[in-house]
């Protein structure tokens, strides 16, 4: 019998694929805490986690792991070395959430072309007449810059070319052009598509610095949307302020931010009525969380079983 320790609660079709393992023991922990972890993996086989770190210390105390699937893809919080070390793979979900920060991303940018907050309140205020002021704009024509071209940017082309929107790209490490539309407009320099642009989107990995900040916003048309759904620290908040404020950016739609959750108190930015917010969700609804949880799931039964899929294993070497 192995037991195997679920670092809290997840989606219910994962639990029910482990559960109906003849020889596994699974024990659902009643919190996702760091505190609760440490204290219930001394005799675990394996360990299915959610956000928590997993340190060298959590490995020593875990004489009998055999495997850690993350309920997700990141990983910078576990110590992959030791595990290495150790013999013990390391496992994510694979692609289970591209397409869902995609469809958010397309659904910041409607939700600000059609301004649907103010229609709403024309309705509910009753001040029908308002409709007459003309705040709404068609997606189609319009040129989105896609910052960052992997798999969630390219996903998000493929949305907007169907609304017939122009689509300018900014990756540098992108080297296979050809192998795109031809309609699909690749920029060198990260200033000249701004400067092209109506809506930009960001999509890249951390950059050690914001992509947006004063100088970019300068460049920007006038009435720019900014989308950003990929890292906090991809846009500088004071300049996406100034730049609100100024009429350089029409409006922004935001899922992440640089501390998370924010101090809304902390900053005039979220109280900024041409912003439209989420709470880092992109690329978590309820189908996404299926999906996480049946691939974390399936990872710790595939390893029992001798059938451990090598694309999910992040520490390659062991196998």
């Amino acid at each position: 019998m192995y037991k195997i320790i679920v670092g809290g609660k997840i989606h219910q079709s994962g639990i029910n694929l482990l559960e109906k393992v003849n020889n596994f023991e699974v024990i659902i922990l009643p919190d996702a805490s760091q505190e609760t972890l440490e204290n219930n993996i001394s005799d675990a086989d394996g360990v299915l986690l959610r956000l928590q770190s997993f340190t060298k210390l959590m490995i020593d105390n875990s004489p009998k792991l055999k495997i850690l699937s993350r309920n997700g893809v990141g990983y910078d919080r576990i110590d992959i070395p030791e595990l290495t070390n150790r013999k013990i793979p390391l496992t994510i979900v694979g692609d289970v959430n591209s397409g869902s920060v995609a469809e958010h991303t397309i659904m910041f940018i409607l939700d600000l072309l059609k301004n649907s907050k103010r229609h709403d309140a024309m309705v509910r205020g009753d001040k029908w007449k308002d409709r007459d002021l003309l705040i709404s704009n068609d997606f189609a024509r319009k040129k989105i810059l896609i910052v960052g071209f992997g798999k969630i940017g390219q996903k998000v082309a493929k949305i907007a070319l169907a609304f017939n929107a122009q689509i300018n790209i900014y990756d540098p490490y992108v080297d296979n052009q050809k192998n795109f539309p031809d309609n699909y407009n690749f920029f060198d320099e990260l200033d000249t598509a701004i400067k092209d642009s109506e809506i930009i989107t960001l999509h890249a990995p951390g950059m050690g610095k914001p992509i947006i900040g004063k100088d970019e916003i300068e460049l920007m048309q006038e009435n720019t949307i900014l989308i950003n759904t990929s890292r906090g620290s991809h846009i500088d908040l004071n300049a996406l302020l100034e730049g609100l404020n100024s009429g350089k950016l029409r409006s922004a739609g935001l899922d992440v931010f640089p501390e998370e959750p924010p101090d809304i108190s902390d900053h005039k930015v979220f109280s900024h009525e041409k912003v439209l917010f989420s709470p880092h969700i992109a690329g978590l609804n309820k189908d996404c969380a299926a999906r996480m949880s049946v691939n974390s799931a399936q990872n710790i039964i595939d390893y029992f079983n001798g059938k451990l899929g090598p694309e999910f294993v992040v520490n390659k070497e062991i196998l």
